[in-house]
């Protein structure tokens, strides 16, 4: 018999499942199941990955502060002043700002309260940056833009605002023996509670009128996944000239248990689908070794007119790799369409990554392939006389 072409070898294979719809529908469902199962696992795993990240970096997950250390004279180091624009310069860096608490200066209601009774109100420098940093939010009114940093204007934190009996913007307060108009007032402030009870104005204006305490402190927004490299570099970016002379704090316990919680859903979804996976292999050996029982006539008679044992083989392993292939199609549509369902139904984005589904198809392929391996083997083994005697 002369050497089949690829084209004829694919459409001898195609026969097979073609001639037994339901038989190869129901080993494709196997397999397809499989294949859902791994999509729908790491679509849903990926979605609740997503919210979850989301809810540990609002809650500082990704922040890491960064204040003045002491150098070799063993005096504090102030923060170079051009600290914040070089640390938005590293990659993964989405953001950073500089906070600095004002010396000696007082929140009053009006000019007419001694300082004596300040309630312990803080003034507080800050750049305009530090509301993306920090994720501040506003109860009313507005964050500071470009032309309000650098006037007399002040944004009250929620305790501070309350202590002051400021309900609404528009009105004054008097700060370090000047008045300040409020332009917004924040709500609590999560990742930084010290803004709470303090008067925040803008560091372009503070620079011109009262010099700042050298305690300041630099908030540092990280990519999510970026936090341990990101610190690596901190201290020497923020101060080439002495990088010992920076403290960098320790990454959040909440970037540990997000990374654990990355790897047990990792863990997770790789178990689920070896399970499934095995489940469909075996779903394809059993019609294959059923086929080849079932066909054992029409074997022997092509061995007879001349076919190899080696185009036997391919073509049984084709038939279980076509299977696969059907299977994997199916279970990776399947498996889009329940995350999609799943993120929908609980209010969520969903996160449909088609790598896995790709993935999967290929996978169903292999898995098809491999098990058609045996039955394959099998049929080629099988004698012509025996088959056509129907022994």
């Amino acid at each position: 018999m002369a050497r089949l072409s690829v084209r004829d070898a694919l459409a001898t294979a195609a026969l097979g499942p073609r001639a037994r719809p339901s038989r190869s529908l129901l080993s494709m469902l196997g397999v397809a199941l499989g294949i859902a199962t791994l999509v729908a696992v790491l679509g849903i795993t990926a979605t609740n990955e997503d919210r979850l990240r989301l809810e540990l970096e609002a809650l500082g997950s990704n922040v890491l502060e960064v204040r003045p250390g002491v150098g070799p004279d063993l005096t504090t180091v102030p923060l170079p002043s051009e600290a914040p624009g070089m640390v938005r310069r590293i990659g993964p860096v989405l953001d950073a700002a500089r906070v600095s608490p004002v010396a000696g200066a007082g929140v009053y209601r009006t000019d007419l309260v001694p300082d004596t009774m300040g309630g312990a109100l803080a003034v507080v420098a800050v750049q305009a940056e530090l509301a993306d940093t920090m994720d501040l939010r506003m109860a009313e009114g507005q964050w500071f833009d470009r032309s309000s940093t650098a006037l007399p204007t002040t944004v009250l934190g929620s305790v501070a605002a309350s202590e002051l009996g400021i309900v609404e913007i528009g009105q004054r307060v008097w700060v370090d023996d000047d008045w300040y108009a409020v332009v917004g007032i924040l709500e609590p402030a999560r990742l930084a509670p010290t803004l709470d009870r303090a008067a925040l104005i803008g560091e372009d204006w503070s620079s011109r009128t009262t010099p700042a305490e050298e305690d300041t402190v630099l908030y540092v927004r990280v990519r999510t996944g970026a936090v341990d490299p990101v610190r690596d570099v901190l201290a020497a970016t923020v101060n080439p000239a002495i990088p010992r002379a920076v403290t960098v704090s320790q990454p959040s316990v909440l970037a540990h248990a997000q990374r654990a919680v990355d790897s047990t859903f990792a863990s997770l979804a790789l178990g689920l689908a070896a399970v499934a996976l095995l489940v469909g292999a075996i779903g394809i050996v059993n019609t294959m070794v059923i086929a080849v029982l079932e066909r054992r006539g029409e074997i022997a008679l092509r061995r007879a007119v001349g076919a190899r044992a080696g185009q036997i083989r391919a073509q049984f392993v084709l038939e279980a790799g076509f299977l696969g292939l059907g299977g994997g199609v199916a279970g990776a549509t399947l498996g889009v369409l329940v995350t999609s369902v799943y993120a929908l139904t609980h209010g969520m984005p969903p996160t449909v990554d088609m790598v896995p589904s790709g993935v999967g198809v290929a996978l169903s392929v292999v898995v098809g392939v491999v098990a058609g391996v045996y039955p394959a083997t099998r049929a080629a083994r099988l004698p012509p006389m025996a088959g056509l005697r129907g022994d």
